[in-house]
């Protein structure tokens, strides 16, 4: 008898093991029969599609780009669609399920705003930013934040917190994730402070997982760069304490 051990592993870098056994039946026509031993998977998705299986998200824009409807029915479409979509990775048995993937218009869009990065011709006066300011940057500024040396930073949108304490509120106990402070410094300059701020009040609000989403860091990247990612997350190491940190990357391994 022989024992062959297969790992598959179609979401998490926790893989299910699958010892399938061999041994000979004379009573079948077939000589082998299999038997299965499973241990249970940890499973992980890293993110969901966000416009809605009848693409919900996209009409309920339009309709509200024309004035036809108003915020809060768009906040409603929005609200259902993330229920729908935490019930169904829960429904799937997925064991760590993102949260603030959803977006009205685009991740670093949300980030910028998260920042407070607005550009002065908005006359953003501070606060939360809301859907007026939001939209306007939407349809004139490109997923490049437009960052010059007089741009101050604060902590202007609570999306993230917001959406892991909805989560919670249904039961469900989500891993909030984030752009990743090399990938957006790539794109921009860097914005020290805020994201403490943001991890403070994820830490608050009851999170145990942060997902730091880092696609930069499979390019080729010179020296200055990898030492960028150094700083930036040595920058957040004090108030990473005490939270497990998941930093995704995309297509191939890291180059260190």
């Amino acid at each position: 008898m022989r024992q062959i051990a297969v790992t598959i592993a179609p979401l998490s870098s926790s893989p299910t093991i699958f010892f399938p056994t061999f041994f000979t039946n004379p009573r079948r026509t077939s000589p082998f029969c299999f038997k299965f031993r499973v241990r249970a998977m940890a499973s992980h998705i890293v993110g969901y599609p966000r416009i809605g299986p009848k693409r919900e998200l996209k009409f309920a824009l339009e309709s509200f780009w024309d004035g036809k409807t108003s915020a809060e029915e768009l906040q409603k479409v929005g609200a259902d669609l993330r229920l729908s979509i935490w019930k169904k990775i829960v429904d799937a048995g997925t064991k760590y399920i993102p949260s603030n993937t959803f977006s009205y218009y685009d991740h670093i869009l949300d980030t910028t705003a998260m920042l407070g990065a607005v550009p002065s011709r908005y006359s953003w006066s501070g606060g939360e930013i809301g859907f007026d300011v939001y939209f306007s940057m939407a349809r004139v500024t490109t997923i490049v934040p437009e960052l010059g040396p007089d741009t101050e930073f604060s902590y202007a949108s609570h999306k993230a917190v917001q959406e892991f304490k909805e989560a919670k509120s249904m039961g469900v106990d989500t891993v909030p994730v984030l752009v990743g402070p090399v990938s957006y410094l790539l794109l921009s300059k860097p914005a020290k402070g805020v994201k403490k701020e943001v991890v403070a009040e994820l830490k608050a609000a009851g999170a145990s997982w942060i997902q730091f989403d880092e696609p930069t860091l499979v390019m080729d990247l010179d020296s200055q760069k990898l030492h960028a990612f150094t700083y930036a997350y040595s920058e957040l190491e004090s108030s990473l304490s005490g939270l497990n940190i998941l930093i995704e990357t995309y297509f191939r391994r890291p180059p260190f």
